[in-house]
């Protein structure tokens, strides 16, 4: 009896393999998001839809906000590309802020996201400011000293970012 049972057992095993194999060799289906964001090469951030035109580079495709900018983009793919990808990199940059929770962030804009610092100082976030961590949240220095500063009584320095960020509102 266990013989057979063994001998079904691989039956059914080999049976699996078989179905799974033929179901890897059909074409995947994917269904597009209806939260997808893209970023066009002019900088648009925008949800694409059936309209959608697409410029293909590099084996990828680049989604255009409007016909104008399909166009203009279908003369130049790699140039579409590159700022398409610069583009896209800008908002991450700028929504990188908001997901690490910076606590005194007055504006995210298309020039950049600006803070106000405990000094008092507005200044735009970039690749060189340097963060007060004070439960849990972030706090964005203007410069290097400023942030020294804060560093020696991060308590002190995190009332000094609320009272600026009250007195602006």
């Amino acid at each position: 009896m266990s013989k057979k049972l063994f001998l079904s057992g691989l039956v059914l095993i080999a049976m699996l393999l078989a179905v799974t194999a033929l179901a890897s060799d059909q074409p995947k289906t994917s269904k597009p998001a209806a939260n997808t964001l893209a970023v066009c090469g002019c900088g648009e951030v925008f949800t694409p839809n059936e309209k959608t035109e697409y410029v293909s580079y590099n084996g990828k495709d680049y989604a255009c906000c409007t016909h104008q900018c399909h166009e203009m983009a279908a003369k130049d793919p790699a140039s579409c590309a590159k700022m398409s990808e610069q583009m896209t990199a800008q908002k991450m940059a700028q929504l990188e802020h908001v997901k690490l929770a910076v606590a005194n962030v007055t504006a995210v804009t298309e020039k950049g996201t600006k803070a106000l610092c405990g000094c008092g100082k507005q200044f735009t976030i970039d690749e060189t400011t340097e963060y007060l961590q004070h439960e849990g949240k972030s706090y964005a220095c203007c410069t290097h000293q400023c942030h020294e500063m804060a560093a020696k009584d991060p308590a002190g320095s995190v009332k000094a970012f609320q009272k600026q960020m009250a007195e602006m509102q």
